[in-house]
């Protein structure tokens, strides 16, 4: 398979291109024009509830119902109450009726009430006594499109209405406030993520590559095969659109992925490509001046047999590693929740897309390149930069600075094993302090007008905040007097709405609880909702809210957990028994990969709740992120490994005892996962200045685990470890000996 894909793109590179070329327009086209059916960031999803079918998502299933028609908020800041209420009755009276366009069904505000001094009343009004809330209601069946023509007449409206109100008081202001414009909010802010992510991480990455290459072409081929991979990506979730839902942030969450996939492979390939040239040429006693230099035809045929061998080689091992991370990522499918099946599903397309970028993209535009990839860059003249490509260029031989690494691990192994050892526990020690959290308002971003709005009436409307708890019972509301009566004893509690029939359910009454806590997903309201779905007043009741939402988010995960870990050691043990014929090495990488990766979430943890670095001080990291970074950590450290392991046992092979082939191995492949790691922790940086605190934990986190892997455990764990162990890493029991022999992948 290999040997024909090499022979195919080194003679017929034109034909690769022209295939990518078709596609990448094709799904850029959709991504961002939409064909009519709006581009991906028009169609993407911001989820409330996580997974379907669960207590908490029938709830709110049921208190969206009961909600009626789609609601507006509006709230007006800036003013001086009570000394402006006669002027603002006059203003209101004569005013109000601006705002009713067509469809909406009801507009209402404290001035209208009988008694301003009634609670209804004094709940519209801020405590801060510097403004109060209009409350807009359009029509129950609208459709979608009458809904966004709906809003958007009313906002145009407020704009009017906000131009009039500050003629007679100056100083105020109108904030809009909807769930399609959170929505919106949550929208541009990903957007925005994802620009400032890719504009800092980018250009730092290509830089990297120049160094690493010592030229601009070479360094950009794997910046290309990532732009490529990322654009078709986008095109491929803007057609998953139209058969799920798909949320705002996979988008982030495939561009980190596919773009450190996509360096890593290219980076490999160009890489081991102009290994397998510059030994050709060697061979053959050409140079890479323009004196010694092959002509055309000769330099053309030695191009396309160092591709042939660069794809027989490191086109199977970022093949494998490509295999690998996706079956890790399809222990994500078996989730209960669609967000986390979305992700998975996202994930493995854009892993696909890096390693068939790298396996047939790249190679094809080295080939077209000829004698451009056999000069030396122009770069390379320059004295800063002439230094830098010589220490850390990608030009390597078999005795350096990573064998003298290997000899030295060699020679105390068991010390570098209980040292590093000792590094990762203690990196993993945070953990016991380790919260999760998954609410809505943490990916509501702080600086949008109806943000704004937001933040607002949950710091001066004491009467309007989100609940903590909704309760809806099986009874009418006369009959619930007991469970009420229950829930007012709740610790804390700041107040308990009065029973009300559901609109559509005159038999079924819905409970709102505040609870006055300042973390509403936190153990206090989590227990509370515990205690309240074991509780019988005497009839059946569904608790919900947020805490409830992320209770349920939390007890899926860990009820598909088991089988989740089975898929993922299963299918990364068997891969890595075909590709080593050893059942050793790969117990060893799963057990080492996973302190690896509890060490790298451990230390992820202390930044996080210590506000360290810059990062934002939180209550508890997301739950979807410490899911998705199991997944994607485990696949890149796995990603490493391969790149290693593959090497060594390549020397193995070829008849080198056990430590030379460490050694060798390590020397050959060492400085493509060094720079490799420094050039995606740039990335994952980049991405960690993202405003959305989802993605700065799995920036953060992820590039921890990259440099956690590409320094203590690739460069001194594994060696450690393949030390002591010797002749039995590569032990099997015969049986299984038999079918690595007539299945394994590298030869």
């Amino acid at each position: 398979m290999f040997d024909a894909l090499g022979r195919s793109v080194a003679r017929h590179p034109w034909r690769a291109i022209a295939v990518w070329v078709v596609v990448l327009i094709v799904a850029c086209g959709g991504a961002f024009w939409g064909y009519g059916h709006g581009g991906l960031f028009d169609r993407l999803h911001t989820p409330v509830s996580l997974v379907q079918g669960t207590e908490s998502d029938e709830v709110n299933n049921l208190a969206s119902t009961d909600a009626g028609g789609v609601g507006i908020t509006l709230v007006v800041t800036g003013l001086d109450i009570p000394d402006d209420i006669p002027d603002l009755v006059t203003f209101l009276a004569d005013h109000r009726e601006d705002l009713k366009v067509d469809n909406v069904a009801t507009i209402v505000d404290p001035f209208q009430l009988p008694d301003l001094n009634m609670p209804q009343a004094q709940a519209l009004f801020s405590d801060k006594e510097d403004g109060f809330i209009i409350s807009i209601t359009l029509d129950k069946d609208l459709s979608t499109d009458g809904i966004k023509d709906t809003e958007a007449a009313v906002d145009e409206a407020v704009d009017f209405f906000e131009q009039d109100l500050r003629k007679d008081f100056p100083t105020a202001q109108v904030h809009l406030m909807s769930k399609t414009s959170l929505s919106n909010s949550i929208m541009e802010q990903v957007k925005t993520d994802l620009i400032r992510g890719e504009a800092l991480g980018l250009p730092v990455a290509l830089l990297l590559l120049i160094i690493i290459f010592g030229g601009f072409l070479a360094a950009g081929l794997p910046i290309l095969g990532a732009l490529v991979a990322i654009g078709i990506g986008m095109g491929s979730l803007w057609g998953m659109t139209f058969f799920t839902e798909v949320e705002s942030f996979t988008i982030n969450i495939a561009s980190i992925i596919g773009l450190a996939l996509s360096v890593d492979y290219g980076l490999l390939i160009v890489s081991r490509y102009r290994e397998e040239l510059a030994r050709i040429l060697a061979e053959r006693n050409y140079g890479t001046s323009p004196e010694t230099m092959p002509d055309k035809p000769t330099s053309t045929a030695i191009v396309r047999e160092a591709m042939e061998i660069t794809l027989k080689t490191a086109g199977r091992t970022v093949f494998f590693s490509a295999v690998t991370i996706a079956c890790a990522l399809s222990a994500l499918l078996i989730m209960k929740a669609q967000m986390l099946r979305i992700i998975a599903a996202s994930g493995m397309i854009v892993t696909l897309l890096a390693v068939l970028t790298a396996m047939t993209l790249v190679p094809s535009v080295i080939v077209l390149m000829r004698r451009t990839m056999i000069k030396p860059s122009m770069i390379t003249r320059i004295p800063v930069l002439k230094s830098l490509v010589k220490a850390v260029g990608d030009s390597s031989s078999d005795h350096g600075f990573f064998s003298r690494l290997a000899r030295g691990v060699h020679k105390r192994p068991w010390i570098i094993l209980g040292v590093v050892t000792l590094i990762l526990v203690a990196m993993a020690s945070p953990l016991k302090d380790l919260q999760v959290r998954s609410a809505f308002s943490d990916f509501i971003p702080e600086e949008s007008p109806s943000s704004k709005a937001y933040y607002i009436i949950q710091e001066d409307y004491p009467g309007l905040v989100d609940p903590s708890i909704i309760i809806v019972a099986d009874v009418p509301p006369e009959d619930t007097a007991d469970l009420v009566s229950h829930v007012e004893r709740i610790t804390d509690v700041a107040f308990v709405s009065q029973p009300s029939p559901l609109a559509d359910d005159d038999q079924r009454t819905k409970i709102t609880v505040r609870i006055d806590v300042a973390n509403q997903v936190g153990t206090q309201v989590t227990q509370e909702v515990k205690d309240l779905r074991t509780h019988d007043p005497g009839y059946p009741i569904h608790v919900g809210g947020s805490a409830a939402i992320q209770l349920d988010f939390i007890q899926s995960i860990i009820d598909r957990t088991p089988g989740a870990f089975a898929i993922m050691g299963f299918a990364v043990f068997f891969l890595m028994f075909l590709m080593t014929g050893s059942i050793i090495v790969p117990i060893k990488a799963i057990l080492i990969n996973g302190l690896s990766l509890l060490a790298s979430l451990g230390l992820a943890t202390f930044i996080f709740i210590n506000g360290y670095l810059g990062m934002p001080q939180v209550q508890g990291m997301e739950t979807f992120i410490i899911v998705c970074f199991i997944c994607f950590g485990f696949g890149l450290a796995m990603d490493y490994e391969v790149f290693l392991i593959a090497r060594i046992k390549e020397f193995y092979n070829q008849g080198l005892p056990n430590d030379e082939a460490v050694e060798r191995g390590l020397q050959r492949s060492g400085r493509i996962i060094t720079s490799a790691a420094a050039i995606i922790v740039a990335v994952f940086i980049g991405f960690s200045f993202g405003g959305m605190i989802a993605i700065k934990q799995i920036g953060v986190v992820l590039a921890i685990t990259i440099i956690t892997d590409a320094t203590l455990v690739r460069m001194l764990l594994v060696p450690a470890t393949m030390t002591i162990l010797g002749k039995w890493n590569w032990w099997a029991p015969k049986p299984l000996k038999w079918i690595y022999d007539r299945l394994h992948i590298v030869h």
